[in-house]
């Protein structure tokens, strides 16, 4: 009784002291609390909880205001307890110090008449009688109920949860808070008249966010990204961009957003989604088949340079208009298809030998005439035999007599890179062997014409 009437002439003298500055002035705290404390109700739940508090305890602690939600608190308490021995007894009147580290969630930003709030730490308890140190989990609520500036009353309480058996704990308190601080009086009318409720130091009427910490450069509003553009005009608020694309990203500095622009790592402009085009034909870059040529949108960006309808790249006589049929080159007129035709009978050899008959050289030449007009086309010479004689013979003989023919195609000027020969002797007879006809169809070569 002594204790709690000492307690209360302290508040009384600190209650007398004049107003002083408001919290925000004020970040350091000092408290003193009458304790009570149960070890009973935790370990035997028979009997009221109320009716086991009889261990008293005087508490003295030190806060510090963290921000506008946060205290620290360290407070130290000394005090009596009934200590539990094993389920069903007690060591009576031991007396017990605890030191505390405590974090305060506030409900409310100081000053405010009623704070509440909810504390949890790590505690350190200390029994004297039996020289035993053990550890504590205190967790709890309190409430501060403003009585001056810089008066609180104060009340709390806890639940400590033992690290050891039997240590958990009930503990209740009452006392007060003083927060001691730079003293610059404050005409309260005028702080309600100029609120700011986000704490960021710009009031309300000047706060573009008042409910919002921010920062002087924006009117008070908050940038999360830092760009320089505040979060309420900012399209990307928690990715750092540009004031060209609205405080969203731009990679390749087109002022195209990067969520918005195909090409985010080539600079580009927005009529192709932010890609290049390098040859300039108006078709982006990644669609463009020969970016660097300029061309047609209905070729994918290339040229068609003889304007037969078959762009460059699929063109293989990209200067010479031919139908798409024959993939863009012009087609043989019908007296050169003849010629080809008539050449597979006209060319004769001396027999059984691979030499041309004189004959023979005037087709041949007729032959060279058509390449020489055609340059992209390829020849393709092959020679065939009757069934007369050796097969291997045959063989060998259909393969000369068509490298005889190139041999001289290519002494009328005709590149050998554009004539392919090869023999296949007897194997692909066109008429019967056993007739002379027969056999004088047999007996030929085919030249054909085709593009590479």
């Amino acid at each position: 009784m002594k204790k709690l009437i000492f307690t209360l002439a302290l508040a009384w003298v600190m209650m007398q002291i004049p107003a002083m500055a408001q919290y925000d002035g004020a970040p350091d705290g000092i408290t003193v609390r009458y304790t009570l404390t149960n070890y009973h109700y935790p370990i035997i739940k028979e009997d009221p909880f109320y009716k086991q508090y009889n261990e008293p305890g005087l508490e003295l602690g030190y806060v510090r205001n963290l921000n506008n939600f946060l205290n620290l608190a360290i407070p130290i308490k000394f005090g009596s307890a009934n200590l539990p021995v094993t389920e069903t007894s007690f060591d009576n009147r031991q007396f017990v110090g605890n030191l505390d580290a405590l974090l305060q969630i506030k409900y409310f930003k100081e000053p405010n008449w009623f704070s509440p709030y909810l504390f949890a730490g790590l505690g350190a308890n200390y029994e004297f009688t039996r020289e035993h140190f053990n550890l504590q989990i205190p967790v709890g609520v309190g409430l501060n109920i403003r009585l001056a500036p810089h008066f609180y009353l104060n009340g709390q309480a806890s639940y400590r949860v033992g690290t050891e058996d039997l240590k958990d704990n009930l503990q209740h308190g009452i006392g007060f808070m003083y927060l001691i601080g730079p003293y610059e009086p404050k005409d309260e009318i005028m702080e309600v008249e100029n609120p700011d409720r986000d704490g960021d130091g710009i009031v309300d009427a000047d706060d573009e966010c008042p409910d919002e910490p921010g920062v002087a450069a924006l009117n008070g509003c908050p940038d999360s990204d830092g760009d320089g553009i505040a979060d309420k005009m900012d399209a990307c608020p928690t990715v750092a961009g540009t004031a060209a694309t609205n405080g969203c990203p731009d990679g390749d500095g087109d002022g195209i957003r990067d969520s918005e622009d195909r090409c985010p790592n080539a600079a580009g402009s927005p009529g192709l989604n932010g890609c290049p085009d390098k040859d300039g034909d108006g078709v982006a870059d990644p669609d463009d088949e020969c970016p660097d040529k300029a061309g047609l949108a209905m070729y994918a960006g290339c040229p068609d340079t003889d304007k037969d309808g078959v762009s460059d790249n699929k063109d293989k006589c990209p200067d010479k208009a031919g139908p798409a049929s024959n993939s863009g080159c012009p087609e043989l007129k019908q007296e050169e298809k003849a010629v080809l035709a008539f050449a597979m009978q006209a060319v004769e050899f001396e027999t059984a030998k691979a030499v041309l008959l004189p004959d023979s050289k005037e087709i041949l030449n007729q032959i060279a005439d058509i390449l020489k007009n055609y340059p992209e086309y390829h020849l393709k010479i092959e020679g065939h035999t009757d069934s007369v004689g050796d097969e291997k013979t045959n063989l060998d003989l259909s393969q000369k007599r068509a490298a005889s023919c190139k041999t001289y195609l290519v002494s009328r000027g005709i590149s050998t890179d554009r004539i392919a020969t090869e023999g296949f002797g007897e194997s692909r007879p066109i008429g019967d062997n056993r007739y002379k006809d027969g056999r004088q169809k047999n007996r030929r070569v085919e030249f054909k014409i085709f593009l590479p």
